[in-house]
């Protein structure tokens, strides 16, 4: 009969000893929660950078969280946004096209007084901190983002505008509770997203008139010449074409237009140039075209009445004036 050595026999028992121990450990190992982030981009549409106004828009930020300590009921997210692939000037964020610039920024309030800037980098603003309610290993919710483009851009060219954000540039840290410091948020768990921030400065024009006025004549023996002007404001690299109708009687010459006083009338004409001699008109001969640069452009406009026999009688005509561009 054979018999088992007892130094084996020993050997075994402390093998599966120590193999039950084990076992135990990894049975009370508890879980970390896990968070995905996402962002909807961020679109201004068309802005007018002539108005003097800023351009507003918003996007969703979501956020979800799975494998929460069920023992838990709060996940705190520190939301970091960075300066984007447009970079920054100081507080201000910028979207690009080509070399071109257009300002903007990210708020974390519809007051747009709490800029959304990131832990490393306060000079954009603060972290945001999130704290989501957690139930049954579950947290979830969204916040919006706010963006301005700022106002008085005039010299922003035509064109369409991005600025992308991804890394860094959109870093989300997350831990269960809410202790969770966001001034210094890296103790915490880090997810990123993806997304981008777009406008397009559509080509734009304005205009301002100043009336023509001959004054206060008797016989109108000879010439009479008085100047009036228009002042055109264009986005940068619009190019624009102006023209003038024939006035209330619809004359179809530009040097014979006609003031009316009942039924007496006095002819004059509207001239691009002091010397009278380039008619103003709405045929394609006697438009006036220009090339905006996002400042006032103003455009001197000459009247002239040649001497003629008139009745006495205030008169006048009105003259429609239009801008074309593109």
């Amino acid at each position: 009969m054979r018999y088992a050595d007892p130094r084996f026999l020993r050997a075994a028992i402390i093998l599966t000893a120590f193999l039950s121990a084990v076992q135990v450990a990894t049975i009370t190992t508890a879980s970390a929660a896990s968070c995905n982030a996402s962002v909807d981009a961020l679109n201004f549409g068309n802005v007018d950078t002539l108005s003097g106004s800023t351009a507003d828009g918003t996007a969703q930020v979501t956020i979800s969280c799975d494998d929460v300590d069920t023992s838990e009921t709060t996940v705190t997210v520190c939301a970091n946004f960075g300066a984007g692939s447009g970079g920054a000037s100081g507080s201000v964020r910028h979207m690009l096209s080509g070399g071109e610039e257009l300002d903007y920024q990210l708020y974390g309030d519809s007051g747009r007084g709490a800029s959304w800037g990131t832990y490393n980098d306060t000079t954009l603003g603060q972290p945001k901190t999130i704290q989501l309610s957690a139930s049954d290993g579950t947290a979830s919710g969204s916040v919006t983002v706010y963006g301005t483009v700022s106002a008085g851009q005039t010299s922003a060219t035509t064109g369409s505008y991005l600025s992308s954000f991804s890394g860094s540039d959109a870093s989300f840290y997350y831990a269960e509770g809410s202790s969770l410091d966001c001034a210094a948020p890296t103790t915490g768990t880090l997810t990123q997203a993806d997304f981008t921030v777009d406008a397009t400065v559509a080509a734009n024009c304005l205009i301002e008139i100043e009336d023509i006025d001959f004054g206060i004549h008797g016989i109108i023996d000879t010439e009479v010449t008085a100047t009036g002007g228009i002042d055109v404001t264009c986005t940068p690299g619009t190019t624009y074409s102006i023209s003038m109708d024939g006035g209330l009687t619809g004359a179809t010459d530009p040097e014979q237009r006609l003031m009316q006083s009942g039924s007496n009338t006095i002819a004059y004409g509207l001239y691009s140039d002091a010397s009278h001699s380039t008619p103003w008109g709405s045929a394609s001969a006697n438009l006036v075209s220009g090339t905006g640069a996002g400042s006032v452009e103003s455009l001197p406009v000459y009247g002239r009445v040649e001497p003629q026999s008139a009745a006495p009688g205030q008169y006048s005509d009105t003259v429609v004036v239009t801008i074309t561009y593109y």
